[in-house]
């Protein structure tokens, strides 16, 4: 007879030296664990500054999220239908929620679309999880902006794609340098799948794609079968004027998927997003969506936020909001460290892409965490961010207050001044 305290023991002994890397699948061990993707663990530098200021995240303003409207939607949605949304709600999403968002971007694009036209994800992130899943292979080669928003970095090799980056231009990718990548790639005998760009108010450069590079782009993607996936989170958070048709609009939708979200409209903490294509594209992707779908509640709360053009009000409120937050980093930085950086004014969203001159951005990054001020550096943007040159960071405005906005280009300074004078 095997007593428990044995079979314990035993059990015990049978996984000490188990090595968790034996058991991996080959997924996880291609990505790694201090992947230089893996932006986050690299924006969170210590600081001991009793008052600090954040520049890291980009996530919406806090004071102002939408908490009275948003408390009334789930009290109506849990009086009123209580078992519809407190239980499964299927792989594409409550088709209410699909509908509203259906007729708001057809107003916004353009283009004449309907619930049948998207599927509601567990934000942008769980839509690029989808794509992955529904459209890589291993193998495949993903092309994505250098630099670009490490996150999709990280998913796309998840599914074991080669990542190839092409260089950023003031008025938004290279397109000539797409196409060399292209090429290069297809001389080789291999396919490009998906190319990945933030065509409006960049993350992290700030930079929006020119109205005449999306077109070409559109007819050159066209020419190689190459999805583009469009990242639009941050389209509608325009300063003075909106950015260009987007590419999906400008296309008809033909060969693009796009994907938005709630959480930089609204709140990140709703993690509701939505992925946006022809519906032989949005079918593909419920074959591999196995999570049960997204949460009907939240599902059936916002769709009569965003029906009754409550979204529309509280996005056009942000506006001004982030537009004058923007405008007070920059003055700060212009005022107190006009010699040391260079940058320029996106027209909206939530960064500033800041040159650091006279110090390797790293030595500033970490200068300014000892005067309170953290954000993260720009290698953590590209795919190889150990070999990048060393020169940018990257500011988010989004969520800090007016008063360390302004406070911070005064810190700024005195890190500095520690390293180049």
């Amino acid at each position: 007879m095997v007593r428990v305290g044995d079979s314990a023991s035993e059990t015990r002994k049978g996984w000490q030296n188990v090595d968790v890397r034996d058991l991996l699948s080959t997924s996880a061990k291609s990505i790694g664990a201090g992947s230089p993707t893996d932006a986050g663990r690299a924006w969170r530098r210590p600081t001991e500054h009793p008052d600090p200021i954040a520049l890291t995240g980009g996530i919406p303003d806090a004071p102002t999220l939408p908490v009275a409207e948003l408390r009334a939607a789930f009290e109506e949605v849990l009086a009123s239908e209580p078992a519809e949304a407190l239980q499964y709600g299927g792989w594409s999403g409550f088709e209410g929620l699909r509908s509203a968002i259906a007729e708001r971007q057809s107003r916004i694009e353009g283009v004449e679309l309907g619930p049948e036209n998207f599927i509601v994800t567990n934000g942008s992130s769980g839509g690029i999880d989808l794509i992955g899943k529904a459209f890589l292979e291993p193998g495949d080669v993903v092309i994505v902006e250098g630099p670009s928003f490490s996150g999709t970095v990280r998913s796309m090799r998840g599914y074991m794609a080669e990542i190839v980056e092409v260089p950023m231009e003031k008025d938004g990718v290279s397109v000539s340098g797409l196409e060399e990548a292209i090429q290069r790639v297809e001389a080789a005998g291999r396919r490009v799948k998906i190319f990945y760009t933030i065509a409006d108010f960049h993350n992290p450069t700030g930079a929006t794609l020119a109205e005449g590079k999306r077109l070409a782009l559109i007819e050159l993607c066209a020419r190689h079968r190459v999805l583009i996936l469009e990242d639009a989170a941050y389209a509608e958070l325009h300063f003075d004027r909106p950015a260009p048709a987007s590419i999906f609009g400008t296309g008809e939708g033909r060969g693009v998927l796009r994907l938005n979200t709630f959480s930089k409209t609204i709140a990140t903490g709703l993690r509701v997003g939505w992925v946006q294509a022809s519906p032989e594209y949005i079918e593909a992707m419920t074959r591999v969506r196995f999570d049960m779908g997204g949460p009907p509640l939240f599902h059936r709360a916002l769709a009569p936020y965003v029906s009754s053009g409550k979204l529309d009000a509280h996005v056009g409120r942000m506006r001004p909001v982030y537009a004058e937050k923007c405008d007070v980093l920059s003055r700060s930085l212009l005022e107190h460290c006009e010699p040391y950086v260079r940058f320029e004014r996106p027209d909206g969203g939530f960064f500033l892409w800041v040159e650091c001159i006279g110090a390797p951005a790293q030595e500033v990054a970490r200068a300014a965490a000892e005067e309170g001020v953290v954000f993260p550096v720009g290698s953590v943007f590209f795919t190889d961010g150990e070999n990048v040159r060393d020169s940018h960071v990257r500011m988010a405005f989004s969520n800090a207050s007016v008063e360390h906005l302004a406070e911070a280009g005064r810190r700024l300074r005195k890190a500095f001044l520690r390293l180049v004078d």
